[in-house]
């Protein structure tokens, strides 16, 4: 029986998906499967779209590259096809354009059949037991939607990449304990969200909280979609668990190093925060932050439509989620606690 599925978006990185392969199928006990969604235009032969084309048209997909071989999607690239032959389990889709981190998830999430869904980056290194302990603690705990471990930078060791994810009064979000010296100064306990570069999600959560058959926010294309998730599980009732003692190591945007793709995802992360906003959030913070979302009206839009179906469902106030919002001091590290279980 399969209790795990994991699902990788592969977007340029085919040169390090291996090693993200190789530390999961040797550092992983339980049964599991491996839905990789290859999001690379370019070993495709498609024509890469300007930064324009980018921010201002959203992509459809053209077709899902399929050919049947023991339950498997198979992929006609070279290394796709290695990987296929190298490990077990392993499914791929093939999008014909980037449909973006999101959309891609939620290709992978609909086309598999695990009680949980880990989502893993492929610039992630997990150690031995990390999917193991955190399939543990969110089965012993219903209430707990999703989990993450600790994430540690690859290139130096001894720095946190995420300890969990918190949020601030003014509504920025970030990875807790981001680029800090690791002195186990975050214990394990109840956090707004989890990065997810290394999370795994109960699909019961996911099925609750999803909107328009989206479990993640596909207008988001990439970055702060799992902060989004994780204010609609929140107000929703579920829970966010930060597992200390399991450890992955990320090497953070390897896939959008080169100079323009930096500028999109400033952009993406500046749009994203109010799309949360607006879908997310009190009706005052909404108002207030209205002369902010002059860029992307019908995108804007359409967040208050999705708003009207998350706040139809919501079951916790909003008082009790903005209890994870922090005085925002970017000089400061913050020094959120994680609530005790």
């Amino acid at each position: 029986m399969i209790y795990v599925s994991v699902v990788i978006v592969n977007w340029n990185t085919q040169d390090i998906l291996s090693l993200c392969l190789d530390s999961l199928y040797k550092n992983t006990k339980i049964p599991f499967d491996v839905f990789i969604i290859d999001n690379n235009p370019r070993a495709h032969g498609t024509r890469a779209c300007t930064l324009l084309q980018f921010l201002f048209k959203k992509w459809e997909p053209v077709e899902i590259c399929e050919r049947k071989k023991e339950f498997l999607q198979i992929n006609t690239d070279n290394i796709l096809e290695d990987i296929i032959q190298k490990y077990k389990n392993v499914h791929i889709i093939k999008n014909c354009k980037n449909l973006g981190f999101a959309h891609a998830v939620n290709q992978g999430i609909l086309s598999s059949k695990g009680e949980y869904i880990f989502t893993l980056n492929p610039d992630v290194i997990v150690t031995e037991g990390y999917i193991d302990m955190l399939f543990e603690k969110i089965k012993a705990d219903k209430a707990i939607g999703a989990i993450s471990g600790k994430l540690l930078n690859l290139s130096n060791k001894r720095r946190l990449d995420s300890a969990g994810q918190i949020i601030y009064k003014n509504r920025f979000a970030r990875d807790r304990g981001y680029q800090e010296i690791d002195a186990n100064q975050y214990q394990g306990g109840y956090v707004f969200g989890t990065c997810a570069a290394a999370t795994l999600y109960r699909r019961e959560m996911l099925q609750d909280v999803k909107i328009n058959d989206e479990y993640f926010d596909g207008d988001f294309f990439a970055y702060l979609e799992d902060v989004d998730l994780a204010w609609r599980a929140q107000i929703r009732g579920w829970k966010f668990y930060f597992l200390d003692n399991a450890i992955a190591y990320h090497s953070r945007a390897i896939s959008s190093q080169i100079f323009l793709r930096k500028i999109k995802r400033k952009f993406l992360g500046w749009r994203n925060r109010f799309f949360m906003i607006i879908k997310n959030d009190s009706l005052l913070s909404v108002v207030v932050n209205m002369p902010f979302l002059v860029f992307g009206p019908v995108k804007s839009i359409r967040m208050f439509r999705k708003r009207r179906l998350i706040q139809k469902s919501r079951v916790v106030d909003h008082q009790e989620v903005a209890k994870w919002f922090l005085p925002y001091h970017p000089l400061k590290t913050p020094e959120q606690k994680c609530i005790p279980q």
